[in-house]
């Protein structure tokens, strides 16, 4: 067991395969003692038990975001001390991600606060590695049809950017993007 656990983290957007590949892993690490957190939404019962992500105001965002740190805290006390790895399905990096799509969907400034809301909370584990799985957003209806209301930020138009820009650092014309400050350098040895 190392000092501190490894945190590493499945994003990318539904369907991608994070679950699947996480519960694959936890075996296949057996030299390790491996955690797997499962996602905000399967913690909490069910999507419909998440907040809404799609909101009109920084208030109402912020207020979401508080929601999900509940929950981002009781995934997290589930884990054990003994613990080499820490198997994120999802992490903060989402829901940064999701409020970086909202505001590319309304013009509004969420990600700023959104940062700051979550840098300045104790609760989440910021990752040291993020593994990232893709899918062409057509996929995504496909794989899960009728998941998604017309309107959802998980659901692609033409004028929206998928929230995985977000984490993947990418951008519509495919320019890459620097996050400053929002990944933390990986060690998993303390």
């Amino acid at each position: 067991m190392t000092a501190q656990p490894c945190i590493v983290a499945l994003e990318g957007p539904c369907c991608a395969g994070k679950t699947t590949l996480g519960r694959l892993l936890v075996p296949e690490l057996c030299e390790l003692a491996v955690t797997f957190v499962p996602c905000y939404a399967d913690h909490a019962g069910g999507g419909r038990y998440l907040p809404r992500q799609e909101t009109d105001t920084v208030a109402e965002r912020e207020q979401a975001l508080r929601q999900l740190l509940l929950i981002e805290a009781g995934r997290l006390a589930q884990v054990p001390q003994a613990c080499d790895v820490i198997l994120e399905d999802r992490s903060v990096h989402t829901l940064l991600a999701h409020s970086y799509a909202l505001q590319r969907m309304t013009g509004i400034d969420f990600l700023t606060p959104s940062t700051r809301l979550l840098r300045s909370s104790l609760v989440p584990a910021w990752p040291g590695l993020v593994l990232y799985l893709d899918l062409p957003q057509d996929a995504v209806p496909e794989r899960n049809p009728g998941k998604f209301p017309p309107g959802s930020i998980h659901t692609p138009t033409r004028t929206s950017t998928p929230p995985s820009a977000h984490i993947s650092g990418g951008s519509p014309a495919g320019k890459p993007r620097q996050w400053p400050g929002l990944m933390r350098p990986w060690n998993c040895r303390n």
